[in-house]
């Protein structure tokens, strides 16, 4: 069988001129300022965090949509996207991962095409990543949820024994990468370690997640000072490797959601939910 070619950047450089859309629902005529917006994938997933914010989310918001192109109310959420000119796009999920979406590539062009301005990233766990190299290299850059360089530790935060080869994806890797590691009372205790690991293995930046509506607050890097704060969570540089300590319940940023339902969602924390209209 003939594969079909992967867009390559040649044909970004040859996007065509988005279609002027007008404005009208809640969101209006005016251009409001928004940090990035979220394409967000739903269904069966490779890996069982009991942590997962699906599980959080109303059900009605993680219909699966991984076997489907265009997906629901994508062009018009793409003409939000231009019209309030939002510079950065992530594909990630509500209770999978989005690199088992069926029409990866396929989407990737398409976005290139209909938002020429904008930089695409990716948020996975990285299970598949060595396996769609190709794909992982189109995005502008990823950030890989890992939660722990020890295997039982991994196992008890995913589900799973099935543990990505982080610096084989690193190595591989064309496209800046960050790690992203969830907290709680099972990794706690080794962020030293764990930053010692991302380092050696080539990792330039990581985010500690507090998790949401956990009301734990684990102590790490507290003996260091903030060199900077980003929408108001503190960052850190740990020899060499930029370290935020991310807060949910403190942070300050603003996105634009597509749910897989088709719902259109100006909340960034995904749990507040509501339709923003057309």
């Amino acid at each position: 069988m003939t594969r079909k070619p992967i867009c390559s950047k040649k044909v970004w450089n040859r996007a065509i001129s988005p279609r002027p859309t007008r404005g009208n629902g809640t969101l209006g005529h005016v251009t409001k300022k928004y940090d990035f917006a979220n394409i967000l994938f739903a269904g069966p997933c490779n890996q069982r965090c009991p942590y997962c914010i699906g599980q959080q989310v109303n059900a009605v918001f993680n219909r699966n949509n991984l076997d489907e192109f265009p997906l629901l109310n994508l062009e018009r959420f793409a003409a939000l996207l231009r019209r309030h000119r939002v510079q950065q796009i992530i594909l990630t999920g509500t209770n999978t991962d989005p690199q088992l979406y069926r029409h990866e590539a396929r989407l990737l062009c398409w976005l290139r095409a209909q938002v020429p301005a904008a930089k695409i990233s990716l948020h996975t766990n990285g299970q598949l990543a060595l396996a769609k190299m190709d794909v992982f290299n189109l995005y502008d850059h990823a950030s890989i949820s890992f939660p722990s360089f020890d295997p039982d530790t991994f196992e008890k935060m995913t589900g799973t024994q099935h543990m990505p080869d982080l610096r084989a994806i690193v190595q591989a890797a064309h496209i800046p990468i960050k790690v992203s590691c969830v907290i709680d009372e099972h990794n706690a205790g080794q962020a030293d370690e764990f930053i010692a690991c991302c380092r050696e293995i080539g990792v330039r930046r990581l985010v500690f997640r507090q998790l949401y509506g956990d009301p734990r607050r684990w102590k790490i890097l507290s003996l260091l000072k903030p060199v900077a704060f980003y929408h108001g969570n503190p960052v850190y540089n740990c020899h060499g490797i930029e370290v935020t300590l991310w807060d949910f319940d403190r942070t300050t940023v603003t996105a634009l959601n597509l749910f897989s339902d088709g719902s259109i969602s100006n909340e960034y924390l995904l749990v507040r939910q509501k339709d923003a209209g057309s």
